[in-house]
């Protein structure tokens, strides 16, 4: 089943839940791993958006195909890195584009909880490319969906979980970044072979970021607020999400500081983002 086929399937099974016809049993639903256990995810990502200057329009797209591995140690130590990466951007981020092979197997070092909270504990340094258009960190603090943290949900359950990061670099870029999300229990489902519990989700996002330009004596401060909309699909059995679907729509502005008098130039963009569970090479 394509990455396609699959989202609508899940969209389809959402609407099915929706309606009661698949009832979700009460039962305790958590995140589980075993040291030694690695997990890979597809990662597809595609934005699109409009610098609104007083010189008119000026458009630029941005899109990722990615494979992230997780590799769960004891406890509950976890490390991250890009095992496959490649960007392509237009418009104002051409100039910005990574260099790939400078961000793989970059080991993240993390600290998961049983609900799906992860925090960074120590990143690798990076170019300032690669933090600017396809940091992994920031990301991974809200790549798994949270769970209550009771590890209860009954049918219709629905719960709330805040995601804050703060944080400076060398080069002076500066970030921070709160989402409130929004989370529901749907119905179990059976989707290209796997059985989950489908969660959906709205999230509000509120984004600050400040980095100087380079070769100019000027500093950027970007702010962004909108909101998300998205649908995982979460085993139960094997305490892993398999797949999540997000779409979002952000408006801000960016300010440049640091001459005479500030400019501001509005910002809008939509992003649409799958990562799916690649099913483990069989054993020989």
């Amino acid at each position: 089943m394509t990455a396609r086929t699959m989202m609508a399937a899940i969209a389809a099974a959402a609407a099915v839940a929706a309606t009661g016809v698949a009832p979700l049993a009460a039962q305790r639903v958590t995140y589980r791993w075993s040291a030694g256990d690695t997990l890979r995810y597809r990662n597809t990502t595609k934005m699109d958006g409009i610098m609104h200057g007083a010189a008119g329009d000026a458009p630029f797209t941005l899109s990722r195909e990615a494979t992230y591995a997780f590799a769960f140690g004891a406890g509950d130590a976890l490390t991250a890195w890009y095992e496959a990466l490649a960007v392509e951007a237009s418009g104002a981020l051409a100039g910005d584009k990574p260099n790939p092979g400078e961000l793989l197997h970059q080991p993240y070092h993390l600290r998961i909880e049983p609900n799906g909270r992860v925090v960074t504990i120590k990143s690798p340094t990076l170019p300032r490319t690669a933090r600017l258009i396809a940091e992994l960190s920031p990301q991974l603090d809200d790549f798994f969906p949270r769970l209550p943290v009771t590890g209860a949900v009954a049918p219709g359950a629905v719960w709330t979980d805040t995601v804050t990061r703060s944080e400076n670099d060398p080069d002076g870029h500066k970030v921070s970044v709160r989402r409130i999300s929004h989370y529901a229990a749907g119905g179990d489902t059976t989707i290209d072979g796997r059985r989950g519990m489908l969660i959906t989700q709205r999230t509000e996002v509120h984004i600050t970021t400040s980095a100087p330009m380079q070769q100019q004596p000027f500093v950027a401060v970007l702010t962004l607020a909108g909101d998300e909309q998205g649908t995982a699909l979460f085993s139960v059995a094997d305490g892993r999400m398999l797949s999540r679907e997000r779409d979002g729509e952000l408006r801000g502005e960016v300010t440049y500081k640091g001459g005479d008098k500030p400019w501001v130039v509005n910002q809008s963009y939509h992003f649409h983002r799958t990562d799916i569970l690649e099913s483990p090479p069989p054993q020989p």
